[in-house]
């Protein structure tokens, strides 16, 4: 016998039969399995007994000859008997005798007998389903307890192609119980960083988690856990492809010769694996395989990025669409992977390919107008177009082409400006930006049907778009796009979250604001170079530290420094300082929403959105290479040498107590 496994298998010895100062001590932070089906029964603590998915204190407690008889909350008595030939009966209650044996291995041991049920839930992607998970992180160490109070789990959303979290605070000992919503069964991760496991998690279940600390074990108890327990016990690769994708010299066939290497190989151990332990689940190589063939997808679609020329042959599209797409398991949710696959295998056959979509322009005249006159005017130009385009189009050369244009576009110049103060207002440019995306929607749904692709999935790649537009842009869509995707889905969790979104950036467009913030570049006007662009900008501040962020709408960690403005500036009262901000490329509309939904808000904060031209000047003029860029200025409007970063505001606090 291998000796490491006669040194655990003494200590559990002692741990059952060892004399005790209290009379649990011998059974305490012991774990038993019932021996028939192979599921973890019971847990007992120096205090608590682990039951039924709920932690009971322990009221009273006997012991006779080696046999136990515990009361808990309630009044329940259970009953433990001697321990013969390495087993106990444990009797709860009223209920019937359970013959049971110690777990003395990390994980559940393999289970007695084979499970042959194969899927997963499904429950049609639908709203209101959740799952409870009651758990217990014993004997957390004082540098665990440091992580943080609250227990979370984070998964993929694939309606909003993002990750979610759920936290729900742990009282002293360790103890919680979180109930959160869940789209269907879906890879979960818990705590990441402290217990950092990986599971399945399905509708309507609930869960006992128990990572123990002090004896190194992770257990799961409750409705139906043998897969999530046989995937702590065997653990599937992590490796999304054992070789570098991160090379810009990597040819694709290389790295897709290299991907289905590894992968093979994969398959190899879990063909292994399975022969040694041949009681495991057809439910866990089903997930297990599924998880490689998704981490394939997801692999080879990244490492797309790093190709020469950013470029993906046919071939190897079409290998990972026969081995990953065409294969997708159900439900979709079930691993993370598959979203991100999804997403760039969407991008990458959009690119190899060219969508066309017959669309009129101008059937929109009726959401363009905003009054009946409007309407009127926007129809005599529609028709004037069409009759202007054919005389064009009549004349025999080039020549007389551009004189007919000439002489149409003067001859109705009135017309024409008109018109186009409704395409350029802030309305008429939302909605000719919303039949644009209207457009895009209808070109990526053509692609998608092309692909033998279901409700689910047109589902959650609507949402995704509408879900990243309005996430990007910081602005609502417009009510002709919200139309467009009423009649494209029936999908009541992508109405609602999509709805749900729009209308909190319609709240931010209707909200007032402190318009003193919002600076005019009017007398910048005749200013070109940068150093003369900022000292003019500069100078009404002279006798204040300036801190200049230099960041964009586009620029996702940018809006996260920014939506902590407030705790910036209550942080740094103290300084006398003059907040700056310089937008690069940003959307008037998505640049005011910004600024409004994080409160980047003061009498001393001033914004400026400059023309591009005099915008790059500046960044040229401070060497700014990357977004958010900060910098700082002296009382006298020099720009000093010095690191700072107002994320790090414990340092920029230091820095400028230093200038005081």
């Amino acid at each position: 016998m291998n000796k490491k496994i006669i040194i655990t298998a003494l200590l559990a010895i002692v741990a059952m039969t060892g004399q005790a100062q209290n009379t649990v001590g011998t059974l305490a932070d012991t774990y038993w399995r019932n021996e028939a089906t192979g599921d973890w029964l019971i847990g007992i603590t120096s205090n608590h007994v682990i039951y039924k998915n709920k932690v009971w204190d322990i009221v009273s407690q006997t012991e006779k000859k080696g046999a136990y008889t515990l009361t808990i909350t309630g009044g329940t008595t259970i009953q433990i008997g001697k321990m013969k030939k390495g087993k106990r009966t444990i009797t709860y209650g009223k209920e019937k005798p359970v013959t049971c044996s110690p777990i003395v291995t990390a994980a559940m041991p393999d289970y007695p007998t084979k499970d042959t049920r194969t899927g997963f839930v499904d429950n049609g992607y639908r709203a209101g389903d959740s799952v409870t998970i009651v758990g217990w992180l014993k004997d957390m160490p004082k540098q665990a307890w440091k992580r943080g109070k609250e227990f979370n789990v984070a998964f993929e959303n694939i309606f909003a192609d993002k990750e979610e979290s759920y936290f729900v605070k742990m009282d002293s000992l360790g103890r919680f119980t979180l109930k959160m919503p869940i789209l269907n069964s879906t890879q979960a991760f818990l705590d990441w960083g402290r217990t950092t496991k990986s599971t399945v998690l399905e509708p309507g279940k609930t869960y006992f988690f128990l990572y123990d600390f002090m004896t190194g074990q992770t257990l799961w108890m409750g409705d139906d856990v043998r897969l999530q327990n046989e995937l702590l016990a065997h653990p599937h690769s992590w490796a999304s492809a054992d070789i570098d994708r991160s090379s810009q010299n990597m040819l694709p066939m290389t790295y897709m010769a290299q991907a289905d290497s590894v992968r093979r190989v994969q398959m190899r151990e879990l063909t292994g694996r399975v022969s040694s332990h041949p009681n495991l689940s057809q439910r866990y190589q089903e997930y297990v395989t599924g998880y490689y063939q998704n981490i394939l997808g997801e692999s080879m679609m990244q490492a797309g990025y790093n190709f020469p020329n950013h470029e993906i042959p046919q071939e190897y599209l079409e290998h990972a669409s026969k081995e990953c797409w065409q294969k997708a398991i159900k439900p979709y949710t079930l691993y993370r992977d598959f979203t991100l696959f999804m997403r760039d295998y969407l991008y990458w056959t959009k690119q190899k390919r060219v969508w066309t979509v017959n669309w009129n322009f101008y059937d929109y005249n009726q959401a363009l107008a905003s009054n009946d006159e409007e309407l009127s005017l926007l129809n005599r130009w529609k028709n004037w177009l069409i009759d202007a385009n054919a005389k064009v189009d009549a004349a025999q050369t080039q020549e007389e082409k551009q004189k007919v244009a000439e002489k149409l576009n003067a001859d109705n110049a009135d017309m024409i400006t008109e018109v186009n103060k409704i395409l350029n207002s802030p309305r008429g440019q939302k909605v000719r930006h919303g039949i644009d995306f209207i457009i895009h929607m209808k070109q990526d749904l053509f692609m998608l049907d092309s692909l033998g692709t279901d409700q689910n999935l047109r589902d959650f790649y609507l949402s995704q778009l509408l879900y990243k537009e309005i996430d990007q842009t910081h602005t609502s869509l417009s009510p002709m796009v919200i139309d467009t995707l009423k009649a494209l889905t029936a999908n009541p969790i992508v109405l609602a979250m999509i709805e749900k979104k729009n209308d909190y950036y319609l709240a931010i467009e209707n909200r007032e604001f402190d318009r003193l913030v919002i600076k005019s570049s009017d007398n910048l006007a005749n200013i070109s170079e940068g150093e003369a662009l900022l000292k003019k900008i500069l100078e009404p501040y002279k006798g204040k530290f300036v801190l200049l962020d230099i960041w964009g709408t586009w620029c996702g960690p940018c809006k996260e420094a920014l939506s902590h403005s407030t705790e910036e500036y209550a942080r740094l009262k103290d300084y006398d300082i003059q907040y700056l901000y310089l937008a690069n490329g940003s959307p008037q509309d998505s640049w005011e929403n910004v600024i409004k939904e994080y409160n980047v808000s003061g009498s001393n904060v001033a914004h400026y959105n400059l023309p591009t031209d005099q915008q790059a000047a500046i960044e040229h003029h401070l060497d700014v290479h990357a977004f958010p860029t900060y910098k700082l200025f002296n009382r006298n409007g020099d720009l000093l040498d010095l690191d700072v970063d107002p994320r790090n505001l414990d340092n920029l606090a230091r820095l400028l107590e230093q200038m005081q």
